[in-house]
């Protein structure tokens, strides 16, 4: 499971005297990041993985959380085993034969590294910028 905290002290100085209820720009920003984060994983799991992997790719999902934090986690239907096959692939295990032994794949990895380059900042500007507009209606 991958934990998203966001620094939004320059959100904060931009809502500054208005009404708009801080608690949902930091919900939107965080939904933003988290969504990304799965679209991250899902491309590292198609780069990663030369095999079929539906059940894999539509696995992901995210919550975000009324403390300020999200969280992107594997989610199976019931009756799945998603998620030791999601531990397996990403770090990859040693099983009792050769056969039963795989590389890991590290797909986690490509999202943690995504969320945590900032490559989010301009959807997140562009939300606020939205949100603002909607109160001073520029």
């Amino acid at each position: 499971m991958i934990t998203i905290e966001y620094d939004d002290s320059e959100v904060q100085k931009a809502l500054a005297g208005t009404s708009k209820s801080f608690a949902s720009i930091r919900r939107k920003a965080l939904s933003i990041i988290a969504r990304g984060t799965v679209k991250a994983i899902n491309a590292g799991i198609r780069e990663t993985l030369h095999s079929r992997s539906g059940e894999l790719l539509k696995a992901f999902r995210y919550h975000v959380r009324k403390d300020g934090t999200a969280n992107v986690y594997p989610d199976g239907e019931a009756g799945s085993s998603i998620f030791p096959k999601t531990f397996g692939l990403n770090f990859g295990y040693d099983g009792p034969t050769k056969r039963a032994q795989n590389r890991p794949h590290s797909f986690i990895e490509i999202g943690r590294q995504w969320a945590e380059s900032g490559a989010y900042m301009p959807d997140v500007e562009k939300m606020v910028e939205k949100e603002l507009s909607k109160y001073w209606g520029k």
